[in-house]
């Protein structure tokens, strides 16, 4: 771990459906009711460049989501900057999900965009300005006016992913995120991610892509049957 530590999980249960720690949609190949993580202790340093892997329903899409504050555990803590992380209002300011199926508005990709950031008080002005920034970033400058159904699936990814960027979020939190993506998309979402990380960003990835966990990972954490598996730290 490097830097300060950012999440602090200690004695983490979370199972589906089952009192508090019910989530909705918090991942998969857990039926209701089944324990999905069971983490002692997992801690999350600023700065870091994390992959989380590890096969279908073992936890990794949940953990992401409790960190995010989207679910909430059964039992245990999860800290953001000390502070629990559901009443953390600078996890909500500073953090971001993006799911594996990213959810877009049926509306133009520029209200997508410029949705992440309306809630910042910015002028027309200055939104139009970060949405036109954050698309021109991840390959779709002119895409603005586009309707979000004429979308491929990297496209929409991409969406997600500048929507991110709008909102001026420093801790990414993404749900396999080149999976549906085409070589193109999948190679300027990394180099986005790549950017961010240079910047000081803390991101950490579920993913199966091995080009990610080798080459954009500096620690690898490895889940099985919701359990931590392995951590490798710093990846060589």
């Amino acid at each position: 771990m490097t830097g300060e530590a950012l999440f602090r999980v200690r004695d983490l249960e979370f199972s589906y459906g089952a009192g508090r720690g019910a989530g909705r949609g918090a991942g998969r190949g857990a039926g209701r009711g089944a324990a999905a993580l069971s983490i002692e202790a997992l801690d999350i340093g600023a700065k870091e460049r994390v992959a989380l892997v590890g096969p279908n329903g073992s936890g990794k899409t949940s953990l992401l989501k409790l960190l995010n504050a989207l679910a909430v555990p059964r039992s245990g803590e999860i800290l953001f900057e000390g502070e629990p992380a559901s009443r953390s209002a600078s996890l909500r300011r500073r953090s971001v999900y993006l799911h594996q199926h990213p959810f877009l508005f049926a509306a133009t990709v520029a209200y997508n965009v410029g949705f992440g950031c309306a809630r910042l008080g910015l002028s027309r002005a200055a939104r139009e300005e970060r949405v036109a920034a954050a698309l021109a970033r991840v390959g779709l400058a002119g895409f603005g006016r586009r309707r979000h159904r004429a979308l491929s699936g990297g496209e929409a990814q991409r969406v997600a992913l500048a929507r991110a960027l709008a909102t001026g979020a420093d801790v990414f939190l993404l749900d396999e995120p080149t999976a549906s993506a085409d070589t193109v998309s999948a190679r300027l979402i990394v180099k986005v991610l790549e950017e961010e990380a240079a910047r000081g960003a803390t991101i950490l990835i579920a993913t199966h892509e091995k080009s990610l966990v080798e080459g954009f990972a500096a620690r690898i954490i490895r889940l099985e049957g919701g359990r931590l598996a392995d951590d490798s730290g710093a990846h060589a």
